[in-house]
């Protein structure tokens, strides 16, 4: 039975296949929807019945509210804009630095060894540390501007970079490994020919925690010395009770985080073609 349903699936046509995972993608973000609305419809209830009071948490009704009111003041260049870009630009930037510090790193812990056995227990150890305890140096060196801001989202996203950089360069396969040095391949040939394209999967899993990580470093960032970004209305609307601006803005970056680790996923997508097209990738 099951040989045979392999076989009706293997001979559908590619707009049957295209149709059957278009259904299937729709009745997963209707599920999803369902899900959102019934915490919603939860939260409403427990809020607007006093279950939970009011100074605690604010009715979900109100954040949609607040949140309506922040997404139209972003499209119309308003104040929440300034803030909606300014933790945007702290992210990417995050990022960007994250990826090219720790792809470094890790391409040289990874062929070198004497340096990987003399430096790695302390980038372990400085990566044990909370950041937060950085914080307030950070702060210091680099003031209160965007600056301080990368630098503590680089210190939160690089070690993931790293270690998923030294993890995919040493999965190369050994034969091809002798193989190309028999050919009489450099070491920079058999780090473009073979190491990198076998070290992208695990490349790539580290740019998407990156980009995850570099957004809490921005928002650490915004809460030690901001006075501009989504993290520091977060901050400011708790001090004022102002609760729901501050669920709204929390909403805001929930969103900014999950579009811009999709924005990732579809690179990964389009550069590890093969992982995607073996049904190993969601």
């Amino acid at each position: 039975m099951t040989e045979e349903l392999q076989l009706d699936v293997s001979r559908e046509t590619p707009p049957a296949r295209g149709r059957r995972r278009y259904t299937s993608m729709a009745k997963t973000v209707l599920l999803q929807l369902g899900a959102l609305g019934l915490f919603l419809g939860i939260w409403e209830v427990l809020t607007a019945t006093d279950v939970i009071p009011s100074y605690l948490l604010p009715r979900a009704s109100e954040v949609l509210a607040a949140l309506g009111r922040d997404v139209l003041d972003i499209l119309t260049g308003g104040r929440m804009w300034v803030h909606f870009y300014t933790t945007l630009i702290e992210i990417l930037l995050g990022f960007f630095f994250s990826v090219l510090i720790g792809v470094a790193v890790g391409a040289v812990l990874s062929e070198f060894k004497t340096i990987q056995r003399a430096t790695y227990p302390y980038i372990v150890a400085a990566n044990a540390t909370p950041r937060i305890a950085f914080a307030p140096l950070i702060v210091i060196w680099f003031g209160f501007d965007f600056a301080s801001k990368i630098v503590m989202a680089v210190a939160v996203a690089v070690f993931p970079v790293i270690v998923n950089t030294m993890a995919g360069l040493a999965a190369a396969d050994r034969d091809d490994l002798r193989l190309m040095r028999s050919l009489g391949a450099t070491r920079s040939q058999l780090l473009w020919r073979v190491r990198i394209p076998t070290a992208m999967p695990y490349l790539f899993a580290g740019f998407e925690t990156a980009m995850l990580f570099s957004a809490v470093g921005a928002v650490i960032g915004e809460f030690m010395a901001g006075n501009a970004g989504l993290g520091y209305v977060t901050l400011l609307a708790q001090e004022l009770f102002r609760l729901d601006d501050g669920f709204s803005a929390i909403v805001l970056l929930s969103v900014q985080g999950f579009l811009l680790h999709r924005l990732v996923v579809v690179a990964r997508r389009r550069f590890v073609f093969w992982q995607a097209e073996s049904g190993s990738a969601p």
